[in-house]
């Protein structure tokens, strides 16, 4: 059984098992004897689905520097492009055939958490891994089109109405995008996915940093961090109680839109 504390974004629910995945409410009284995360750095991470965790053996299947190791086994490989590359070297050690589905399910995972390749962590093991994962059956270009190329018509729009707030810090070096709860709660029912938003202040000539804050709740506000050459937004998460990668990691702060953006500024002045 599959569970997660999200709604999976209708652009990966064209993968094989996707739409077989539960909430958290409809497993509560489900017998079980093992749980494995999958792609977590801490225990906070797993949001709700943290109590099955906590009732029976975990294992800890992770590719995050800030992995903290809550498992009883932890198979934590910090030099591995995606927990997905993981998986893949898992699954061939069983001596498990992997067919045209499982090799999207793994190359889609490998292209998302490398940001198509273009993280520091890609390495000459990713592109081989993803070879074998061509010649299984993947298309690229159909995977390309369906995770980049797909986006919800309400998604660009609330893209249109966070670059509103875009300002710039330190000569330019940081940018800042927020976005608030009812914001998102007037372009759409649902919330909505914001992954790739972030992106969009760090490609920009002469950023380092970029920032993007989503108003979660009240007084719960969701941080993104990205970076381009030199500074670890890692470091800056885990004061945060985050993690992630020195490129790319996150955090929760409480607090408003307006107090999370100075106090991850606060935080940046140290390694700007």
């Amino acid at each position: 059984m599959y569970v997660i504390d999200d709604n999976i974004p209708e652009v990966y629910r064209f993968l094989k098992g996707a739409r077989e995945v539960d909430r958290l409410s409809s497993l509560t009284a489900l017998d079980y004897d093992l749980v494995i995360a999958m792609d977590c750095g801490d225990m906070e991470r797993l949001g709700k689905v943290r109590q099955l965790a906590e009732k029976t053996r975990l294992i800890n299947i992770d590719h995050h520097i800030s992995n903290t190791r809550f498992g009883e086994i932890n198979l934590v490989e910090e030099n591995a492009s995606a927990t997905a590359e993981i998986a893949y070297k898992l699954i061939k050690s069983m001596g498990i055939f992997i067919d045209r589905d499982i090799a999207e399910c793994i190359y889609t995972g490998i292209v998302t958490d490398t940001g198509m390749f273009q993280y520091s962590n890609t390495s000459e093991e990713t592109h081989s891994i993803t070879a074998e994962l061509i010649i299984a059956g993947v298309s690229p270009s159909d995977i390309f089109n369906k995770v980049y190329q797909n986006s919800p018509k309400e998604k660009v729009i609330l893209m249109k109405e966070a670059l509103k707030s875009l300002e710039f810090y330190n000569d330019d070096k940081v940018s800042c995008i927020s976005i608030s709860k009812a914001q998102i709660d007037n372009i759409a029912k649902e919330d909505l996915d914001t992954e790739g938003i972030v992106n969009l202040g760090r490609d920009i000539a002469g950023v380092e940093v970029s920032i993007f804050l989503k108003e979660k709740e009240t007084n719960v506000v969701k941080v993104s961090l990205r970076s381009k050459s030199y500074v670890d937004v890692c470091v800056i998460a885990k004061d945060f109680g985050g993690g992630g990668h020195v490129r790319a990691s996150g955090c929760t702060i409480t607090g408003n839109l307006e107090q999370a953006k100075q106090q991850i500024l606060l935080a940046l002045q140290k390694q700007i």
